[in-house]
């Protein structure tokens, strides 16, 4: 009989499947900006040219099953090289633009009314002065 997988493990798979879906539309996102250098992109290039290529690190014959398993392990960590080797600031760009995530005082920063002085503090407590 097969066991009914718990409200924490459906979490934890959509969790993963969410976070799959992310990194993908990420990926794509990086991959058609032009400020992103052409040798990154042929990370992503390669890996899918391995993945609908004959050869195989892993035939499928050898260890049935684990021959799929190491062509979307291969793309997975394809994926993930391609948004870390990207421009900082171009997948920062574009994760904002996605998600909506922001940096407080970045846009803090960039709103500002040009009224901010920046300099140097220190902290007086008064009351190790009075004793």
């Amino acid at each position: 009989m097969a066991k009914i997988p718990s409200s924490s493990e459906l979490r934890e798979s959509a969790g993963f499947a969410g976070g799959l879906l992310r990194q993908s539309r990420l990926a794509w996102r990086l991959f058609r900006d032009s400020r992103v250098p052409g040798w990154v992109k042929v990370i992503p290039i390669g890996a899918l040219i391995y993945l609908i290529s004959p050869i195989d690190l892993i035939p499928g014959l050898v260890v049935p099953g684990l021959g799929q398993v190491d062509d979307l392990v291969l793309l997975l960590l394809a994926l993930k090289a391609f948004v870390d080797v990207s421009p900082p600031g171009v997948v920062r760009e574009h994760m904002e633009k996605m998600f909506g995530q922001t940096n407080e005082f970045e846009s803090n920063r960039h709103h500002s009314s040009g009224n901010t002085i920046e300099a140097p503090y220190r902290i007086v407590n008064d009351d190790e002065n009075k004793e």
